[in-house]
């Protein structure tokens, strides 16, 4: 009879210590799995980083374009309205008026 209480008890202690074993497994299988999942948010927001950085400078490229696209056509209206057309040149000469300063000795 003491052999039987005494085989119970252990398989007690034993089944207490393994319950407790198995807990402390599953925290930190838990705590693991939590880190993992961490550790895959913060890549995935790397990678959205990344993707918004890429757009950012396509966005970048596109307005530099633009703005040179521009920037030249304001250099050439500039440059058409500041010089008299070759006909009004021609009509210059034909008056007779001074038009540039390599005529200046014109007669």
């Amino acid at each position: 009879m003491v052999s039987a209480i005494s085989g119970s008890s252990q398989a007690t202690q034993y089944s207490s210590s393994s319950s407790s074993s198995n807990a402390a497994q599953e925290a930190a299988l838990e705590k693991q799995i939590q880190d993992l999942e961490d550790q895959a948010k913060a890549i995935k927001d790397q990678v959205q980083a990344a993707q918004v950085q890429q757009d950012i400078a396509v966005a970048q490229a596109k307005l530099d374009a633009l703005r040179a696209a521009d920037a030249d056509k304001a250099a050439k209206a500039a440059q058409s309205q500041s010089r008299p057309s070759a006909a009004a040149l021609r009509q210059a000469e034909f008056d007779g008026e001074k038009t540039t300063s390599s005529n200046e000795f014109w007669m």
